[in-house]
């Protein structure tokens, strides 16, 4: 049997109770990404897949939001620079392949703000619960700085919730609210906050005690559809990301949100 140790993750915490892997993102209050939380999101849907201990996932976080977008480190880590953008363009086609890989059952358990990259993970769990309250929404978030969503919304959004609703929400940067995520399929039902957990656990009970070979083998014919596109989509659309930057709407988006005003792009 496989088992696999995760205690070399620092930004992740891994309970593993009884078949049941509960990942909780632990970089309270907001769960911005820093660079080893990057590394540490794409790298633990490989070490799921292969411990043998697990047969469903739970993903929860701590703090005030689910995880409010990335750290300025990050962002740092690649404005200027060519190999450091190849390295992040790497790690977010891993991490969109490896959520697409991994066959056991996720349950997503969303409170706060989810935005960027980990909303694209978020949207990529078979399950999703969020909680049935006015600061709980889901955010792409690049067309408020004016680039293309180069690291997988333009694949899974569609994906989720039809091209029509994708391109009203990727195209204008908007917030999807909780109450309106469940109208429109984007989730798959909502919980009172304080329950939120209990029932993402639940959900991940009934997966471990199903049966997982017919689980697994169903998820993966049905990620078939993902797998088909990825490659087109995320290599076009991070190209188009990547070109975005450093250009004039790109440079206002950023200036007006330093100095905290509408930007003018014209």
């Amino acid at each position: 049997m496989n088992v696999v140790d995760y205690s070399h993750y620092q930004h992740l915490k891994i309970e593993k109770i009884d078949g049941l892997a509960i990942v909780t993102l632990n970089r309270p209050p907001h769960n911005l990404i820093n660079m080893a939380m990057h590394h540490e999101v794409t790298q633990i849907p490989r070490d799921l897949r292969r411990d043998d201990e697990v047969r469903a996932i739970v993903l929860a976080s701590s703090g005030k939001n689910f995880c409010a977008g990335g750290d300025r480190d990050l962002y740092d880590f690649y404005k200027d620079d060519p190999q450091g953008q190849m390295v992040h363009f790497e790690q977010c086609r891993d991490l969109i392949n490896n959520m697409i890989d991994l066959e056991k059952p996720i349950v997503a358990a969303v409170h706060g703000l989810v935005a960027g990259l980990l909303s694209q993970v978020v949207l990529l769990c078979d399950i999703i619960i969020a909680a049935d309250d006015d600061k709980t929404r889901f955010l792409d978030g690049h067309m408020n700085i004016a680039v293309a969503p180069g690291d997988g919304g333009a694949l899974v959004w569609p994906a989720r919730i039809g091209l029509a609703r994708a391109k009203r929400y990727l195209l204008t940067g908007d917030p999807v609210p909780a109450r309106e995520a469940e109208r429109i399929g984007m989730v798959t039902e909502l919980a009172p906050p304080d329950e939120l957990l209990e029932r993402a656990v639940a959900w991940g009970r009934r997966f471990v005690d199903g049966p997982a070979l017919a689980t697994r083998w169903t998820k993966a014919s049905l990620n078939q559809w993902l797998r088909r596109d990825a490659a087109d989509i995320l290599n076009y659309s991070w190209a188009l990301m990547v070109a975005g930057r450093g250009l004039p709407e790109n440079q206002e988006a950023f200036e007006a949100s330093r100095d905290k005003r509408p930007p003018k792009y014209r």
